[in-house]
């Protein structure tokens, strides 16, 4: 194959161009909503210094309610079912 059909047209694309049409594309992905109000002011950092970001934590928490009780049934279903006994008199 030769080099011109192997190559996208995007990639024949310089890199500004390839950044605006990806910041075009991912807008329309995004699922707009138009603000109530102009949003704050950015802090100055004229006398603080360093910006400070607010204590987050650093992962989301874990939902596995429907786990945890699949995991419960099971283990009250071994407590009922007793030890394995294999019919087969070997």
């Amino acid at each position: 194959m030769s080099q011109e059909k192997s190559e996208s047209p995007f990639a024949a694309l310089s890199y500004e161009e390839q950044q605006r049409r990806w910041m075009e594309w991912r807008s329309r992905q995004l699922d707009y909503r138009p603000a109530e109000e102009a949003p704050p002011a950015p802090p100055s950092r004229g006398a603080q210094g360093a910006l400070r970001l607010p204590n987050m934590p650093l992962s989301a928490p874990t939902r596995h309610a429907e786990l945890d009780q699949v995991l419960s049934r099971h283990r009250q279903a071994m407590k009922r079912a007793g030890a394995f006994q294999s019919t087969s008199g070997a």
